[in-house]
Protein backbone atom coordinates (compact mmCIF):
# COMPACT_ATOMS: atom_id res chain seq x y z
CA UNK A 1 0.00 0.00 0.00
CA UNK A 2 1.77 3.75 -0.76
CA UNK A 3 -0.12 6.77 -0.23
CA UNK A 4 0.92 9.81 -1.92
CA UNK A 5 0.50 13.09 -0.55
CA UNK A 6 0.36 16.62 -2.16
CA UNK A 7 0.01 19.05 0.77
CA UNK A 8 2.15 18.78 4.03
CA UNK A 9 2.13 20.58 6.85
CA UNK A 10 4.86 20.05 9.83
CA UNK A 11 4.68 21.88 12.87
CA UNK A 12 8.03 22.85 14.19
CA UNK A 13 9.23 24.53 17.77
CA UNK A 14 13.05 23.74 17.30
CA UNK A 15 12.19 21.06 20.04
CA UNK A 16 13.54 17.56 19.89
CA UNK A 17 10.45 16.03 18.73
CA UNK A 18 9.71 18.51 16.21
CA UNK A 19 13.65 18.16 14.75
CA UNK A 20 12.27 14.60 14.47
CA UNK A 21 9.27 15.70 12.85
CA UNK A 22 11.08 17.57 10.22
CA UNK A 23 13.49 14.63 9.00
CA UNK A 24 10.75 12.56 8.42
CA UNK A 25 8.75 15.07 6.67
CA UNK A 26 11.68 15.52 4.67
CA UNK A 27 11.80 11.86 3.48
CA UNK A 28 7.87 12.10 3.01
CA UNK A 29 8.21 15.07 0.41
CA UNK A 30 11.03 13.60 -0.92
CA UNK A 31 9.09 9.75 -2.18
CA UNK A 32 5.66 12.35 -3.10
CA UNK A 33 7.65 14.25 -5.88
CA UNK A 34 5.89 17.19 -6.29
CA UNK A 35 4.46 17.17 -2.51
CA UNK A 36 4.35 20.64 -1.16
CA UNK A 37 6.04 20.67 2.39
CA UNK A 38 4.97 24.00 4.50
CA UNK A 39 6.59 24.12 7.91
CA UNK A 40 5.01 25.98 10.56
CA UNK A 41 5.17 27.68 14.09
CA UNK A 42 2.40 28.88 16.10
CA UNK A 43 3.06 32.05 17.76
CA UNK A 44 1.07 31.79 21.25
CA UNK A 45 0.84 35.26 22.95
CA UNK A 46 0.14 34.97 26.64
CA UNK A 47 0.02 37.98 28.75
CA UNK A 48 1.29 37.98 32.46
CA UNK A 49 0.01 39.90 35.29
CA UNK A 50 2.47 40.39 37.91
CA UNK A 51 3.02 42.72 40.86
CA UNK A 52 5.50 45.19 40.29
CA UNK A 53 8.20 46.60 43.12
CA UNK A 54 6.81 50.04 43.98
CA UNK A 55 9.93 50.91 45.69
CA UNK A 56 12.44 51.67 43.10
CA UNK A 57 10.07 53.36 40.86
CA UNK A 58 10.54 57.65 40.17
CA UNK A 59 7.48 59.56 41.48
CA UNK A 60 4.51 59.99 39.22
CA UNK A 61 5.14 63.25 36.92
CA UNK A 62 2.92 66.27 37.05
CA UNK A 63 2.81 68.89 34.24
CA UNK A 64 5.96 67.27 32.44
CA UNK A 65 7.67 67.68 35.96
CA UNK A 66 8.38 65.00 38.76
CA UNK A 67 7.10 66.28 41.83
CA UNK A 68 10.38 67.37 42.75
CA UNK A 69 10.31 69.66 40.12
CA UNK A 70 12.96 67.77 38.12
CA UNK A 71 12.02 67.27 34.30
CA UNK A 72 10.43 63.42 33.75
CA UNK A 73 12.43 61.58 31.73
CA UNK A 74 11.17 60.88 28.09
CA UNK A 75 10.31 57.48 27.83
CA UNK A 76 9.25 56.41 24.12
CA UNK A 77 6.33 53.84 24.44
CA UNK A 78 6.38 52.54 21.00
CA UNK A 79 10.03 51.82 20.86
CA UNK A 80 8.90 49.68 23.71
CA UNK A 81 6.11 47.87 21.86
CA UNK A 82 8.74 47.54 18.77
CA UNK A 83 11.53 45.86 21.16
CA UNK A 84 9.14 43.36 22.24
CA UNK A 85 7.87 42.74 18.73
CA UNK A 86 11.39 42.83 17.25
CA UNK A 87 12.59 39.65 20.11
CA UNK A 88 9.52 37.65 18.84
CA UNK A 89 9.89 38.21 15.26
CA UNK A 90 13.83 37.54 15.93
CA UNK A 91 12.89 33.92 17.56
CA UNK A 92 10.51 32.45 14.96
CA UNK A 93 12.94 33.55 12.36
CA UNK A 94 15.63 31.87 14.37
CA UNK A 95 12.90 28.66 14.16
CA UNK A 96 12.65 28.84 10.05
CA UNK A 97 16.88 29.34 9.61
CA UNK A 98 17.44 25.84 11.56
CA UNK A 99 14.42 24.24 9.94
CA UNK A 100 15.87 25.37 6.11
CA UNK A 101 19.34 24.40 7.30
CA UNK A 102 17.78 20.88 8.23
CA UNK A 103 15.48 20.36 5.20
CA UNK A 104 18.82 21.75 2.60
CA UNK A 105 17.54 20.71 -0.79
CA UNK A 106 13.90 19.78 -0.30
CA UNK A 107 11.09 22.60 -1.84
CA UNK A 108 10.10 24.00 1.47
CA UNK A 109 7.61 27.19 2.51
CA UNK A 110 7.47 28.54 5.82
CA UNK A 111 4.25 29.85 7.65
CA UNK A 112 3.81 31.79 11.03
CA UNK A 113 0.64 31.06 12.54
CA UNK A 114 -1.14 32.71 15.68
CA UNK A 115 -2.87 31.50 18.74
CA UNK A 116 -2.98 28.08 20.77
CA UNK A 117 -1.03 25.12 18.66
CA UNK A 118 -3.12 22.65 18.02
CA UNK A 119 -6.04 24.69 16.65
CA UNK A 120 -4.08 27.44 14.42
CA UNK A 121 -2.69 24.26 12.50
CA UNK A 122 -5.09 22.04 12.21
CA UNK A 123 -7.35 25.23 11.04
CA UNK A 124 -4.25 26.13 9.22
CA UNK A 125 -4.20 22.68 7.61
CA UNK A 126 -8.26 22.51 6.65
CA UNK A 127 -7.40 26.10 4.85
CA UNK A 128 -4.74 25.34 2.36
CA UNK A 129 -6.53 21.88 2.03
CA UNK A 130 -3.38 19.98 3.42
CA UNK A 131 -3.48 16.30 3.43
CA UNK A 132 -0.85 15.17 6.06
CA UNK A 133 0.59 16.90 9.07
CA UNK A 134 3.71 15.66 11.02
CA UNK A 135 3.81 16.80 14.17
CA UNK A 136 6.88 14.93 16.85
CA UNK A 137 5.36 12.98 19.98
CA UNK A 138 6.57 16.11 22.38
CA UNK A 139 7.22 19.35 22.17
CA UNK A 140 8.61 22.55 24.17
CA UNK A 141 6.75 21.39 27.17
CA UNK A 142 9.34 18.42 28.39
CA UNK A 143 6.59 16.52 29.80
CA UNK A 144 8.93 13.24 28.43
CA UNK A 145 6.97 11.15 30.95
CA UNK A 146 3.44 11.67 28.97
CA UNK A 147 2.90 9.06 26.19
CA UNK A 148 2.23 11.75 23.74
CA UNK A 149 2.32 15.82 24.10
CA UNK A 150 -0.70 17.97 24.68
CA UNK A 151 -0.42 19.53 21.40
CA UNK A 152 0.18 16.75 19.15
CA UNK A 153 -2.62 15.12 21.61
CA UNK A 154 -4.97 17.77 20.57
CA UNK A 155 -3.65 17.56 16.57
CA UNK A 156 -4.34 14.03 16.14
CA UNK A 157 -8.20 14.58 17.33
CA UNK A 158 -9.04 17.52 15.62
CA UNK A 159 -6.73 17.55 11.93
CA UNK A 160 -9.02 17.12 9.20
CA UNK A 161 -6.22 14.96 7.37
CA UNK A 162 -3.64 12.39 8.24
CA UNK A 163 -1.58 12.84 10.82
CA UNK A 164 2.02 11.66 11.38
CA UNK A 165 4.17 10.95 14.65
CA UNK A 166 7.29 11.32 14.63
CA UNK A 167 9.11 8.91 17.24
Amino acid sequence: MSFSFNNIIVAYDGSEGSDKALKLAALVSKQGGNSALTVVNVYDEKIENRRVDIAGTSPAPMSGYLAEGIPASFHNFNQTEHSTQSIITNSVDQVFFDAKKKLDGVNVSFQVLEGAPAESICAYAEETGADLIITGSSGKSGLKGLLLGNVTEKITKMAPCHVLIAK
